[in-house]
């Protein structure tokens, strides 16, 4: 994930590999005990479940993606494409005392020869929808740690929902076969809590690396 994540606006950005984490979401997950309660998962087409229980894989990238992870939960799989080469997945974390929260939505999808900034201006209204009085704060190629030659780029935005201002952001990866992208976003007021949980779930999305099916 890019290294600006955590600029001054806040730890916003997306792909994972389209980007998103013991427990990291790119390590096994350990086995579950056969005396522990195990909630029922709903297996979205594109995904199987793995050993634990609960953690969706992607099949087609290997990507993984726990119910929960430092207090985000997972929500909104989706398959849009059966043969798994377009899904979409989102996690929530509550900040604050109140019902303010975290809300991080990703997509891993197969693109045929599109850059992540033509990637990304496709989606950047879609992204600026959601919001009231949106405003661009920065956009640009950006960097991922794990990979600094990745194809990779960000726009970090402000906006208002329900009269009350939140940051927000989107970033675009192109791996090659694997195109990801990912949003972001929070109320500016609880900025700092929300860059340091967002830091924690981002740099797990990082340390993921997509895999080519095999033909």
């Amino acid at each position: 994930m890019p290294s600006t994540i955590c600029s001054s606006i806040g730890a916003l950005a997306v792909l994972l590999a389209a980007g998103i984490a013991a427990p990291a979401l790119a390590q096994p997950s350990p086995a579950v005990s056969p005396m522990a309660a195990v909630p029922s998962v709903d297996v979205p087409e594109g995904f199987t479940l793995a050993a634990d229980g609960t953690t969706l894989v992607h099949t087609a990238s290997g990507l993984r993606f726990p119910a929960e992870f430092q207090g985000f939960k997972r929500l909104s799989e989706k398959a849009y494409d059966p043969s798994g080469e377009y899904v979409a997945i989102g996690y929530d974390r509550q900040i604050g005392s109140g019902s303010d929260k975290i809300a991080v939505r990703m997509a891993i999808l197969h693109i045929d020869d599109m850059s992540a900034r033509d990637h990304y201006m496709i989606m950047r209204q879609a992204a600026m929808a959601h919001f009231a009085a949106p405003a661009i704060v920065s956009e640009g190629p950006t960097k991922i740690p794990t990979n600094r030659k990745l194809d990779a780029y960000r726009g970090t935005f402000s906006g208002y929902r329900d009269n009350q201002p939140w940051l927000f952001s989107l970033t675009t990866v192109n791996y090659g076969y694997w195109s990801g992208r990912m949003t972001a976003a929070f109320p500016k007021s609880q900025s700092a809590e929300a860059e340091k949980y967002l830091g924690l779930l981002l740099g797990e999305v990082r340390s993921q690396k997509p895999m080519t099916p095999k033909n």
